[in-house]
């Protein structure tokens, strides 16, 4: 940027108008809904495309299962809106972000391979995992995923996902 002024006294510098919320909310499968509802407020009258709506569930809900543990975690959501856009950040712990998904693969993906691997019924991970058998047909077709205990339950019979 030059110190001279351009014609009209305008020195090239442009200010846009940035607004920044954020909030902390605990690790616990009570926050997702007060989570959401936090960033649709922050950008009332701003509507989200079903897409994003979903990417946001879906980093929401990362978050906050990386977050979750003995400590009783925490994770941020952090809304910034810009002339031209908007960014929703969502963070956990120390501001790096892990998943129980593995790469782009779901919840309901990887169990299906995993009751495979193990040539598994549905009945026989229910029976094991202590869950109804309905709950493990919904959590196969990905209708739902399970909440904090039972996610911790199935990973320690089964092992929590690995990457690559």
């Amino acid at each position: 940027m030059s110190d001279d002024p351009l014609p009209g006294g305008d020195f090239g510098l442009l200010v846009s108008p940035v607004v920044v919320v954020a909030h902390t909310f605990p690790a616990r499968p009570g926050s997702l809904p007060d989570a959401e509802i936090f960033v649709r407020e922050a950008l009332e009258p701003m509507m989200l495309e079903p897409a994003e709506g979903a990417a946001l569930y879906h980093a929401i809900t990362d978050a906050m299962l990386a977050a979750a543990g003995p400590d009783n975690g925490a994770f941020d959501v952090t809304v910034r809106i810009f002339p031209d856009g908007v960014e929703v950040e969502v963070l956990h712990g120390a501001g790096r972000t892990t998943s129980p998904r593995v790469g782009d693969e779901p919840f309901a993906a990887w169990l299906n391979a995993v009751l495979g691997r193990q040539g598994l019924s549905q009945e026989a991970a229910a029976s094991r995992i202590g869950v109804s058998v309905r709950t493990i047909s919904r959590w196969l077709r990905g209708d739902t995923e399970p909440r904090l205990r039972d996610l911790r339950r199935v990973h320690a019979i089964f092992g929590p996902p690995t990457t690559g």
